[in-house]
C-alpha cells in the first residue's frame, strides 16, 4: 500500500470512528420516541402525535415528551425509556377507546395521580384475588435496579414539581412487598439540600407505577 492509499485509508477510518458514536446515539433517541409513542398509542388508542422530543438522562436513559392532537388540541404525554424499553408513561387527554366499559376502566387508571396506567390493573387484579394484604411481592429483579428505577423516577417528578436543576442521591432504601421505601437528599439552585421520604411501587418486573416523597 503506498503512503498516499494509507494516509486515506486512515483519515477514513477515523472520520469513521467519529461519526458512528453520534450514529448510534440518533439511533437511540428515534428508539425511544418510537418506544414511547408505540406504549402510548396501544394503551390510549391515540396516534396523532405533535412534537415529540427526547433528553438522555442517563446511560442508555431518555426521556420522553410530546402532545396527542385531539379535538384541535394539544394533550401531553411523556415516556422513561431505558435500554429500548418503556420504563413509565403518563398521559392526560381523552383516549380513542369507544365503549363505556373503556371509558370507565381508563378513566380509574388516570385517576391514580402521577401514575401510570396499569397500576390500577395491578390493584384491580389484587382487589379480585383477595391478595390486599401487603404479603411479599415475587419480584425478581435485583435491589440496585429498583433503586435505579426508583432513583430516576423521583428525580423526574422533583424536577418537574420543584425545580429543573434537581439532583437525588439515594441514601438508603428497602424492599417492602410491591414497595421500596427509603430516604435520599435533593438538591437544586437556590435551596439548602433537602432530605426525602419516598415510596415507589412497583410492578413484578420492578418498574416503578406511582410514587410517593416528602421533602423536609
Amino acid at each position: 500500500m503506498t503512503g498516499q492509499r494509507r494516509s486515506m485509508f486512515v483519515n477514513a477510518f477515523v472520520t469513521l470512528a467519529v461519526l458512528l458514536p453520534g450514529v448510534a446515539l440518533a439511533d437511540e433517541y428515534d428508539q425511544a420516541t418510537k418506544a414511547c409513542k408505540n406504549k402510548i398509542n396501544s394503551v390510549y388508542a391515540v396516534s396523532k402525535f405533535r412534537n415529540v422530543h427526547a433528553d438522555q438522562v442517563g446511560n442508555h436513559k431518555f426521556q420522553v415528551y410530546g402532545k396527542v392532537r385531539r379535538n384541535d388540541r394539544g394533550y401531553p404525554f411523556n415516556c422513561k425509556v431505558k435500554n429500548g424499553r418503556v420504563a413509565s408513561y403518563h398521559y392526560d387527554g381523552p383516549h380513542g377507546h369507544g365503549s363505556k366499559k373503556d371509558d370507565d376502566d381508563l378513566g380509574t387508571a388516570l385517576a391514580v395521580g402521577a401514575g401510570l396506567a396499569i397500576i390500577a390493573a395491578v390493584a384491580a387484579s389484587q382487589n379480585k384475588s383477595g391478595n390486599s394484604s401487603g404479603s411479599p411481592s415475587n419480584i425478581t429483579v435485583s435491589k440496585s435496579v429498583l433503586e435505579d428505577n426508583c432513583h430516576d423516577m423521583l428525580r423526574y417528578r422533583i424536577r418537574d414539581e420543584h425545580h429543573y436543576t434537581a439532583e437525588v442521591k439515594m441514601r438508603s432504601s428497602r424492599v417492602e412487598g410491591n414497595t421500596l421505601v427509603g430516604t435520599a437528599r435533593a438538591s437544586y439552585a437556590g435551596e439548602q439540600p433537602h432530605q426525602v421520604e419516598y415510596t415507589c411501587y412497583l410492578d413484578p418486573q420492578g418498574r416503578v407505577m406511582d410514587t410517593r416523597y416528602h421533602l423536609y
